[in-house]
């Protein structure tokens, strides 16, 4: 068949289009706006200048202790895993006028909430990650207390299991920017089942934090492999719970984060806040910045080893 010849516009809509652009241009320029008196021009300068007043006022007496990177000292990341399983504690060191970086249990009671809150002020911005449920050494810690409300990736799994079960705690935990693994000792050393976790956070893309729960993990050479950014924890700061171990470690830490950008993990713990809010305006002071775990991962990479932790 032929191509059909197109139709000719109807004439009255002819006629109309050609009344509307004739009135169109036709139209006298809208009025200019009165002139602004010497009362309001003072009245709006004044509005600003106490809008950014009280900005910097905040900012002195809440906002966040910073170190620009080119100008720190030291270069130090505290990740806070278990976040979720209560309120009290994660209040006080969300107060904590530092960037700290918090890991949460997607099975965890206060998961949705404790998210809503990191994500809540844009004037202090915290980052969030995903602390990933996985198969220990013991397999009878899976199912004890808390832990029992976790789904964990455990050796068993099919390929097609691990990955349904990261797409699931990723669901649980939409604002995380990374993923590290809690526990995990057994399923950490297989490399198998850390290339199926890796290919999962490639196509996001997130990076990974191997929590090096054993010496010999094979995850942080998995997210390698695949493309993943990556860094591996450097120290546990409460490995002792103690209040004085917890010091020695943050003090640790912060001599190695001198050298080179370090991770440290820590828990939440009555010791743990007591330390971080005492000791943390001290290495600020002393040129020793505290950043989100992003900015280190963006970093050069550190170093292969760390200790293992007992989990």
């Amino acid at each position: 068949m032929g191509r059909r010849a197109a139709q000719p516009l109807p004439r009255s809509l002819v006629t109309w289009l050609l009344v509307s652009g004739g009135l169109m241009l036709a139209a006298p320029a809208p009025p200019e706006p009165p002139p602004l008196s010497e009362d309001e021009v003072a009245i709006m300068q004044r509005t600003t200048d106490l809008v950014v007043r009280d900005a910097r006022q905040w900012q002195q007496q809440h906002g966040d202790r910073r170190v620009p990177w080119d100008e720190a000292e030291g270069h130090l990341a505290i990740v806070i895993d278990d976040v979720g399983r209560e309120l009290h504690l994660f209040d006080q060191l969300l107060a904590l006028r530092f960037p700290l970086t918090f890991s949460v249990l997607p099975g965890a009671i206060y998961a949705p909430g404790v998210q809503l809150r990191l994500r809540g002020d844009r004037r202090r911005p915290r980052e969030v990650m995903l602390h990933l449920p996985m198969e220990p050494a013991d397999p009878a810690k899976m199912v004890e207390g808390a832990e029992a409300q976790e789904r964990f990736l455990r050796l068993h799994d099919a390929p097609a299991v691990l990955r349904a079960k990261v797409e699931e705690a990723l669901a649980r935990v939409p604002a995380a920017s990374g993923v590290n693994n809690h526990m995990g000792s057994a399923l950490t050393r297989d490399p198998a089942a850390m290339a199926e976790v890796m290919a999962v956070l490639r196509q996001r893309p997130l990076y990974f934090l191997d929590s090096r729960t054993i010496g010999d993990t094979r995850a942080e050479a998995a997210a390698r492999a695949a493309g993943v950014p990556t860094r591996p924890r450097d120290v546990f700061l409460d490995h002792d719970p103690s209040p004085a171990a917890i010091e020695a470690a943050l003090d640790q830490a912060a001599r190695r984060s001198r050298e080179q950008p370090v991770v440290a993990i820590a828990h939440p713990s009555a010791a743990v806040v007591e330390v971080l809010r005492r000791r943390l305006p001290e290495l600020h002071a002393a040129g020793v910045g505290v950043y989100s775990l992003s900015r280190l991962v963006a970093a050069q990479g550190g170093p292969e080893g760390g200790s293992t932790g007992p989990r």
